[in-house]
């Protein structure tokens, strides 16, 4: 991330900053996600800036917590803040980070430096990073509670330490603060008049986030991160160590918990969808093309019989096609 500040020795007008701000926005969703970013283009450009913007703040939250990016500012002044906020997260979860020291504090202060912007955001304070710009230009023409950001940074803060999710409510805890707290932002820009659309976007992020859970099983396990409920597995006689063994694809109790974990995307999917006829019609395309491409990676979980060990779940080409072209097609969602 450039300060807009060294990009010229002549200092950029508000409108310059504002500008270069966005695109630089728009370039971490083109090349983070190219399913996210197709998605958005079907979006009126004011709520499309919106939406990227959105999109790369929360990009860069989980960049810096899988140690993909930090920021390239020197936060060496957060370093206490950091080690005492490591002390009191050790404390409220009762694990230990996954990282080493050093990373760990890395992390930690930059999750910091992300709160801090958000705060200055909040209370009017110029902010001089792209994405904060861009952010602050948001909360000004939609209603974005930052509360939800600020959730989903604590979210993300879980990933650096040991997970121990027994039951479905501690994953559906996790992906309500990763993924629908997101999704809470999402329909202030998309808009609605139906105050229950604010319940079906909780439904859509979790629905989203368990099917990220199924694709990115095996990136995530060599994390040593394991978000399939411990004593879920259990009732089928699988282990983490079996999880992690990646020789579970044909046993007869992995597919039993996969038809069992289905269940509860199916349900979460069901309530989901009813968000879609309730947005703004000129916003309703973009997400019915996003929930699209998971449904499609679901159906592909649901062909391989539940086996998502042997290569990562992704769309087939015809559906990527179809995608590209901007075709929903009805899923085949039978296990």
């Amino acid at each position: 991330m450039v300060s807009i500040f060294q990009l010229g020795q002549e200092k950029p007008t508000i409108a310059d900053r504002l500008e270069i701000a966005y695109n630089d926005c728009e370039t971490i969703a083109r090349n983070a996600s190219s399913s996210f970013f197709r998605s958005f283009r079907h979006l009126p450009i004011h709520k499309r800036r919106a939406v990227n913007s959105l999109y790369a703040f929360c990009r860069r939250v989980d960049d810096i917590v899988d140690g993909d990016w930090l920021p390239d500012q020197c936060l060496s002044h957060l370093d206490e803040q950091a080690e005492s906020r490591s002390i009191q997260l050790s404390i409220d979860k009762q694990s230990e980070p996954v990282n080493d020291d050093v990373n760990h504090i890395k992390k930690l202060r930059s999750l910091m430096w992300f709160r801090m912007n958000l705060d200055n955001i909040e209370n009017g304070v110029p902010v001089d990073e792209p994405i904060f710009i861009a952010l602050s230009d948001v909360v000004k023409k939609f209603p974005v509670d930052l509360d939800n950001l600020r959730e989903l940074i604590s979210g993300m803060e879980d990933d650096l330490y040991d997970s121990d999710y027994q039951n479905f409510e501690d994953l559906r805890r996790y992906c309500y603060r990763v993924a629908s707290t997101v999704g809470l932002c999402l329909v202030e820009i998309y808009g609605y008049n139906d105050p229950n659309a604010r319940r079906h976007a909780v439904e859509m992020g979790i629905y989203l986030q368990m099917v990220n859970v199924l694709r990115d099983i095996q990136e995530d396990l060599s994390r040593n991160r394991v978000y399939m409920p411990a004593e879920e597995l259990a009732k089928f006689g699988i282990t983490e160590t079996d999880l992690k063994s990646g020789k579970l694809s044909s046993s007869k109790g992995w597919q039993e918990f996969m038809r069992h974990y289905l269940d509860h995307v199916m349900m979460h999917r069901k309530n989901a969808v009813g968000l879609l006829s309730l947005l703004d019609k000129d916003s309703r395309y973009s997400p019915s093309l996003m929930c699209a491409a998971y449904d499609a990676i679901l159906e592909e979980a649901m062909k391989r019989n539940g086996d998502v060990f042997t290569r990562r779940l992704s769309m087939s080409f015809y559906r990527k096609l179809q995608f590209a072209l901007g075709i929903i097609k009805k899923p085949r969602l039978n296990f």
